[in-house]
């Protein structure tokens, strides 16, 4: 066993696979410490990143629950190489060793600000946008439907008793990317509005998409007093600690300034759904006329 001081990503990740492999074979922590010989109260610090198994360990807690094959070949490849503070872990988030180890993240956030330049934040995406957002990223043999379910369960910790204070800064390129579907788009940014509406710890306000020059992230203050950040890019994940997450305070602080007011965002929202809106219309309206024209007759190309 490996003793650590600030949790790094990797073992957060670590930590949030054995704890998700307990719960899913009904294992309470008492009953696993002592088929294992393991103090309870140690295994609660590996489940939480505090602490870190050894591969040798990490293999005992496998064995007990009964996980095999590929799931168990990537737990034990976070066992193996949890060396260094921050961390880049290949692929989407279909990926369960980058999936685990962001939502290991935002379990124990309690407080985070998200920068979304280009697309819709992922907690507060609606089904049909997270597909198409989705879609071209996944990987032949990706379960898309369970990729956007997956995104879906994340934002729960958005909404009830424990939901966390969070504030969402959308750039305006963000609102003008629809994937060629502005029905959908139009759906998306009244569910914002509506979520502005009766939120009362999540702020969603709009930013210049000039205004800052960083890319994507999501800047978590976390329960044990530490800050981590995840940056997501095309086809890695970055998760920063320590002085590299540092600069993101700040860079916070400049998101904060530049964006709109909570009521002119809410104005900007209202006038992007309804030109999307009016984008539906004016299509439909063109089928329409089209399609009359050839029961008509009157197609000029036949």
């Amino acid at each position: 066993m490996r003793g650590m001081g600030m949790p790094t990503p990797r073992a957060r990740g670590l930590g949030a696979a054995l704890r998700d492999a307990r719960v899913e074979k009904r294992f309470g922590v008492p009953e696993l410490g002592r088929r294992i010989g393991v103090n309870p109260a140690l295994l609660s610090e590996w489940e939480v990143g505090r602490q870190v198994p050894t591969p040798e360990e990490v293999a005992g807690v496998l064995g007990a629950l009964g996980v095999t094959g590929e799931r168990k070949a990537w737990i034990m490849s976070l066992a193996r190489g949890l060396a260094g503070p921050s961390w880049f872990t290949p692929g989407t988030q279909a990926d369960p060793t980058h999936y685990t180890t962001l939502v290991a993240h935002e379990r124990v956030a309690v407080s985070m600000t998200v920068w979304a330049p280009l697309l819709i934040p992922d907690l507060v995406q609606i089904p049909d946008y997270a597909r198409l957002a989705l879609g071209p990223d996944l990987r032949e043999g990706d379960d898309l439907e369970q990729v956007v379910q997956n995104r879906l369960d994340r934002n729960r910790i958005l909404f009830g008793a424990g939901a966390i204070e969070a504030d969402m800064f959308v750039g305006t390129e963000t609102l003008a990317n629809h994937f060629g579907d502005a029905e959908v788009m139009a759906r998306q940014v009244r569910h914002l509005m509506d979520l502005i509406g009766v939120s009362q710890t999540l702020r969603i306000r709009v930013v210049p998409s000039q205004a800052v020059a960083e890319g994507a992230f999501s800047h978590y203050q976390l329960r044990d007093d530490t800050e981590a950040v995840y940056c997501p890019h095309h086809g890695v994940g970055v998760f920063l600690i320590d002085e590299q997450a540092a600069p993101y305070a700040d860079i916070s602080a400049r998101l904060a300034k530049a964006s709109w007011s909570p009521a002119k965002s809410l104005e900007r929202l209202a006038a992007v759904a309804d030109g999307f809106d009016g984008e539906v219309a004016q299509r439909r309206r063109m089928t329409d006329e089209r399609l009359a024209e050839l029961l008509s007759g009157e197609d000029s190309g036949g």
